[in-house]
């Protein structure tokens, strides 16, 4: 047996000699895959000018949706403490606490930067999430996508693992005690430990395979038949949780018992949802009963579905199945909370929006429709579907904080996952009535196309657009400013901020809003009403939901003074488009979003000149305050 071993330990190494005579100095990055013999490369003539071409191309755009707040030295911030972040990259803010050994105490230190875009996914989301896995230091890290220094003010989340000031004054002072000749001398030890390792499993494997043989001549031969449904048995036993959904991580059965329910905040479609507290951090944990369990576990699936996170998509925690005290079975969906609730709610306030306000809201919902209904390809195997949500409401968009929503309540949605729809038994009639589509109502939606599924989510996103478009209220310098678009445009090309320095200029402008306030009147926001409302009641039926949009052929209203800005102007006809009753006349996800980045930006511009003070009293324009909303 120690000859075998020896035979063993020598071919290993000559194996190791050899991997390093291969060894591609430029390959990197790619050891971990296996390159296939038909393998196409670059001839090393041309590598570098490829090369070259790559890093042109992957070079950041300095444009202001991709400037962050920067706080490390001027090799990477520069001196207006700015980074340039890419396209689909994140903005971050990192907290860590360290213990000062000399003042012996706990600080907090800050980091303000640009986050890397993570190959096959457009974004940072493993940069992003790093904050829910423990640390050996107490840290955490908080994202944003926005750029114009959205992370500034940028709020990261609680700590998720936290030490003791005196814990981690022990361990620092244990690590720096260790010596090097110490270090050497665990090494020696933990080498031997392995190889002792190694010949004891190798023996035992020698002396089962032995007894194996022997017993084996008086053992009755085994079907491969039955020996499959053995494994299948098997396998079965180790992922099912035993709850009968399914197969379900046997760590989540403990989810339940770290959860501290606080209150209920809100009651779904099928059961209740409530504000918890779960491993430091505030969660809402919605509860479905045992008649949804479909729901529960489409909504699961979706959730966890590859390359399904995205900052307009609400965040997945977990998921598990509870026994409460009066017996009854419930399972649970746990997602991120965010404290200023739905869409419907946060437009019910007392404020109203403004301009800026509402295409941001607007465009961010946009973006985690468009994320649904796009197929992302990965590396390898991983694929992200089309995915259709099927029930758009402003009641399923969560409001993550001002300015930015995501994307919620996939109980319905449906996959179109290698040319079949996921789950394969679905009902095609389902969601809300007052937003469901005209094929819908009339039930001429062809199941077999997945593009109309997407389509009627359009035309469910245009209903949204009326509901937030409604509550804007644009005071006379806005609407003036919006109106002029005939004079030049003297901050297109000189970036955050840029006032007007000449008297001339000042004075025209003045004369330009004394004439607009005298011939046009105010736009004021109306109350928040739901689409329909007044023409039928709060909870129609299909009957009155197919008349009112099918045979009569209404849509919700739009004001006449949208007209008088251009912007809600050009909002207004997206929203017609969008509820087209043919559902191909209507806009993609992409199409719209692409078209309220265009509006995003024709606003800033046009706000540039006259916000020039309040911008410099907030840092140059890096955050705009709450009173740049009405100042002239």
């Amino acid at each position: 047996m120690n000859t075998i071993f020896i035979f063993l330990l020598i071919f290993a190494l000559l194996k190791v000699q050899n991997c390093k005579d291969d060894y591609d100095q430029y390959d990197d990055e790619d050891l971990a895959l296996s390159i296939p013999k038909d393998a196409v490369g670059v001839p090393m003539e041309f590598r570098q000018r490829v090369l070259k071409e790559m890093e042109i191309r992957e070079r950041p755009h300095d444009v202001p949706k991709n400037r962050c707040y920067c706080n490390y030295d001027e090799s990477i911030c520069g001196k207006n403490m700015t980074c340039v972040k890419k396209d689909g990259a994140a903005c971050y803010h990192a907290v860590e606490e360290k213990y000062n050994k000399d003042e012996k105490r706990m600080e907090t230190r800050h980091q303000w930067g640009c986050a890397t875009l993570e190959r096959g996914s457009g974004a940072s989301h493993l940069t992003c999430n790093a904050w829910r896995a423990a640390h050996r230091s107490p840290k955490s890290i908080g994202c944003c996508y926005e750029g114009n220094y959205c992370n500034k003010d940028l709020i990261p989340p609680p700590y998720a693992h936290h030490h003791k000031e005196k814990e981690l004054e022990e361990m620092n002072n244990y690590t720096e005690d260790v010596s090097p000749f110490q270090n050497v001398i665990n090494g020696v030890e933990m080498f031997l430990i392995i190889i002792s390792v190694c010949m004891s499993a190798f023996g035992i494997l020698w002396c089962t395979y032995r007894y194996c043989s022997k017993s084996g001549k008086n053992k009755k031969p085994t079907s491969l038949a039955t020996e499959s449904t053995f494994l299948d048995e098997k396998m079965t036993m180790l992922e099912d949780s035993g709850s009968g959904s399914g197969q379900a991580a046997l760590l989540q059965r403990t989810v339940r018992q770290d959860l501290t329910i606080i209150k209920t905040i809100g009651q779904g479609r099928y059961g209740e949802v409530r504000k918890a507290l779960y491993r430091g951090s505030y969660v809402a944990v919605k509860t479905f009963y045992t008649t949804d369990e479909d729901s529960w576990k489409n909504e699961r699936d979706v959730y966890q579905t590859n390359m399904i996170n995205h900052e307009n998509i609400l965040q997945f925690v977990a998921a598990d199945i509870w026994s409460e005290e009066d017996s009854m079975t419930k399972m649970l969906l746990i997602t991120d909370y965010h404290e200023l609730g739905s869409l419907s709610d946060y437009l019910c306030r007392e404020e109203t929006l403004t301009m800026d306000e509402a295409l941001r809201l607007i465009h961010s919902c946009i973006c985690g429709i468009e994320h649904l209904h796009a197929t992302v390809q990965g590396t390898g195997s991983f694929r992200k579907p089309e995915i259709a949500h099927r029930d758009i409401k402003s009641k399923n968009i969560i409001v993550k904080r001002p300015n930015v929503c995501c994307i919620a309540d996939l109980g319905l949605a449906l996959r179109y996952q290698n040319d079949q729809i996921l789950p394969q038994k679905f009902n095609i009639q389902v969601g809300t009535k007052r937003y469901m589509a005209p094929e819908l109502l009339s039930n001429t939606l062809n199941p077999m196309d997945f593009s109309q599924f997407k389509m009627a989510d359009i035309y469910s996103m245009a209903l949204v657009m009326w509901e937030v478009v409604i509550r804007v209220e644009v005071n006379t310098c806005e609407e003036v400013s919006a109106i002029d678009e005939t004079s030049p445009d003297h901050s297109a090309s000189s970036g955050i901020g840029e006032s007007v320095s000449s008297s001339d200029n000042i004075s025209r402008m003045q004369h330009r809003q004394k004439t607009n306030v005298e011939g046009a009147a105010s736009l004021k926001a109306k109350p928040y009403a739901p689409p329909f409302d007044g023409t039928v009641l709060n909870d129609p039926s299909f009957d009155e939901m197919r008349d009112v949009v099918c045979v009569r052929k209404m849509r919700p209203p739009p004001d006449p003074a949208w007209k008088n800005v251009p912007a809600l102007h050009e909002l207004s006809k997206l929203m017609e488009d969008s509820w087209h009753s043919i559902p191909h006349f209507r806009h993609t996800a992409l199409k719209l979003k692409k078209e309220t980045t265009k509006l995003i930006e024709m606003t800033e511009r046009q706000k540039q000149p006259q916000g020039k003070d309040i911008f410099q009293q907030q840092d140059s324009g890096l955050v705009e305050s709450a009173t740049n909303r009405y100042a002239c």
